[in-house]
């Protein structure tokens, strides 16, 4: 064999080793998680709870892509407020791995004193060093987790993703389930809610449904799910707008309008089992000050509800033995 086919030859294995493996990483550079991970049970520290029905918060963090926007500050503000309202469950979307931090649920877990699972849903940190997911911190222990891909997926690259776990809480077993639905299509966006109903309803209740659904409370697929859950906020507040998106500059003062409600805590009774809620309330609905100037945590508001669900506990206590 000649030197110039030789070089041909190598030149054309090259080449097709190169397509394979660019191949492979466009195959993984965006995919949902395979399974949930993290410290469900055991990792737990927080002190003794204060009194009071199960308090439940929700919220897109912001994962800020591919800045990152001021992150650094911004978990710091969320761990604080997760201490202050003294949640006893964290349901949380847009939660990003980076370099930095590696996983920001387990970072806050850590520093909330909870036990947590993940659940990517777009991204891969071996494939493009970043991702972002739902993930649950819990007081109590976690157990049974489970996770679907939504369908249909809006994109290529766009996955939307519910992960679920039961909380063993005082008041006894409450499934738990967080998603983020898709900004794209409306048609794709209803669809992806009729496949969570589907997901929620193979599941045992009673549970919590919480997350960002990208849909207007006069959308469709909204009063569809109103119609068959509890909408925690509405059933509270009836007549009040409560907006929850969104913020476009994270520096900006206390003054930023809100112009949207597409956020939602929804309880789903099981039977014989009715929700007692306490109170909702939008969350992190304040910039911190700063030195020089105003920072927000998310570019969302949360929502954090209290409820009773069957007999109160006597005392209080982390809920792991």
């Amino acid at each position: 064999m000649s030197f110039q086919a030789q070089s041909v030859r190598r030149i054309a294995l090259v080449a097709g080793i190169s397509t394979v493996l660019l191949t492979i990483w466009l195959l993984n550079v965006s995919r949902p998680g395979r399974a949930p991970i993290g410290c469900p049970a055991g990792c737990a520290s927080t002190a003794a709870r204060a009194p009071g029905p199960l308090r439940v918060l929700s919220l897109n963090m912001l994962h800020g892509f591919p800045t990152f926007e001021h992150l650094d500050a911004r978990l710091a503000q969320i761990a604080v407020e997760i201490r202050r309202l003294d949640a006893d469950i964290v349901l949380l979307q847009e939660v990003p791995w980076t370099m930095r931090y590696g996983s920001a649920a387990k970072h806050l877990a850590v520093a909330t004193g909870l036990n947590h699972l993940y659940l990517r849903a777009n991204g891969n940190r071996w494939a493009i060093l970043f991702e972002e997911g739902e993930a649950v911190l819990s007081r109590f222990p976690l157990r049974d987790p489970a996770s679907v891909e939504l369908t249909p997926p809006a994109a290529r690259f766009e996955h939307r993703v519910a992960l679920a776990a039961t909380a063993q809480t005082p008041w006894g077993d409450l499934r738990l389930v967080v998603t983020h639905l898709t900004n794209g299509a409306p048609e794709a966006n209803a669809a992806q809610a009729a496949s969570l109903t589907a997901f929620v309803g193979a599941g045992p209740v009673p549970a919590i449904v919480a997350g960002d659904f990208n849909a207007r409370d006069d959308s469709p697929q909204i009063r569809s799910l109103s119609g068959n859950w509890i909408d925690a906020f509405r059933a509270v507040r009836p007549q009040a707008p409560g907006p929850t998106c969104c913020v476009d500059d994270l520096r900006a003062g206390p003054e930023e309008p809100f112009e949207k409600r597409i956020d939602y805590l929804f309880l789903v009774p099981g039977p014989g089992t009715e929700f007692t809620i306490r109170s909702t309330e939008l969350a992190f609905a304040q910039p911190y000050p700063l030195e020089d100037g105003w920072l927000w945590s998310s570019d969302h508001l949360g929502l954090l509800v209290e409820i009773e669900l069957g007999t109160a506990p006597s005392g209080g206590g982390n809920g792991e033995s």
